[in-house]
């Protein structure tokens, strides 16, 4: 193997299938900076460890219990040993995990060129040279104070966005919003554990439109038999697997359903107006600071929504199109005006480190 990263990221049904996603968007783009990217994985219940394969990527993983500080050493070990295997240093060591910090960073140190790290908590010390936290945040600098290395360069905001190539063709070619809903996009994350995607269904049910509907759900999605029985009895639903196109998805739809986090941010670099269920508590903040100003509407917390609030959220936004048009604009400002590539400023800053 020539040069290389090591991603070290997780997904199953509970935490979600995102740090993947993301990493695989980065690991496609330093595929074009000839660096090639292996992933050590942990083989969890709803894991895509065979999907990451499909897409070319070699994985290593091993046991299934949750990680714990007690596991670190282990952990780092097991990564040590991969790159032992591997019988060469990789350039960077790339981590997206919520339980890992500076104790695991620090025992891989010494064998890996350079460490980013990946995170939105800023609830735990890092060792690395590169981190990289794609949430908008007020004060954003000043959470990671005390957390890195002085040396540490922090790329913050949704200007660092993961995005794969797609979404910057859509971003060039935007057409003119016009407020008036004609096709909805339903998608709360690959996993959507707290099963958003049926209660939205019933409000639409509910409803009655006279709209087309996407719904997106990924491959380990627990749900899927009783949402294709609600697809079908709406009508004018098309339920998708697992798409490699959401960017599409995205750009043809006027107004969207859908969870906090990245997610809501590709929708926000496209435009499109949506309303967000907060599904896990990290989420909180970069929604409600979205909804203060007016790139979204919040929904609430996933444990406190039903099918009668979705429907509720559905008729404003029928009834509501110049501020869906406001909503639109607001959006594209978050993430900067320019539709350049934003995932290749990533990489540009980890070729120059």
């Amino acid at each position: 193997m020539h040069k290389y990263t090591i991603i070290r990221a997780d997904a199953s049904n509970e935490i979600g299938t995102g740090h993947i996603m993301r990493c695989l968007v980065l690991a496609d783009e330093l595929k074009q900076n000839h660096l090639e990217t292996v992933f050590v994985c942990r083989n969890l219940p709803g894991n895509l460890s065979d999907y990451i394969n499909q897409r070319g990527y070699r994985v290593f993983s091993r046991y299934t219990h949750p990680l714990s500080p007690d596991d670190m050493e282990k952990d780092a070990s097991y990564t040590i040993q991969v790159i032992h295997n591997i019988g060469r240093l990789p350039e960077w060591t790339i981590i997206d995990h919520y339980a890992i910090g500076e104790k695991w960073e620090l025992l891989v140190r010494a064998h890996t060129c350079k460490i980013l790290v990946i995170d939105d908590l800023a609830n735990r010390r890092h060792h690395a040279d590169i981190l990289l936290d794609q949430n908008l945040a007020e004060n954003a600098e000043l959470r990671y104070m005390g957390l890195v290395p002085e040396s540490c360069r922090l790329l913050l905001g949704p200007s660092y966005l993961l995005l794969r190539p797609i979404f910057l063709n859509e971003r060039r070619n935007l057409r003119q919003r016009t407020g008036e809903i004609r096709r909805l996009l339903v998608f709360f994350g690959g996993s959507d554990s707290t099963n958003e995607t049926e209660k939205a269904l019933d409000a639409l049910i509910r409803l009655r439109p006279n709209i087309e509907v996407d719904v997106i759900v990924g491959q380990t999605y627990e749900y899927r038999a009783g949402i294709q029985q609600k697809c079908l009895l709406l009508g004018r639903a098309n339920l998708h697997i697992q798409v490699e196109n959401m960017a599409n998805f995205i750009a043809s739809a006027d107004f969207a359903l859908g969870a906090g986090g990245i997610s809501m941010w590709e929708r926000c670099y496209l435009g499109l107006p949506s309303a967000i269920t907060i599904v896990a508590d990290n989420q909180k903040d970069s929604v409600c600071l979205a909804e203060r100003l007016g790139a979204v509407w919040k929904t609430g917390y996933h444990n406190e929504i039903n099918s009668s609030h979705y429907a509720d959220i559905l008729y404003r936004a029928m009834n509501s199109p110049e501020q869906l048009v406001r909503m639109s604009s607001r959006s594209l400002d978050l993430v900067g005006s320019s539709p350049e590539s934003i995932t290749s400023r990533v990489v540009e800053v980890m070729m120059m480190e």
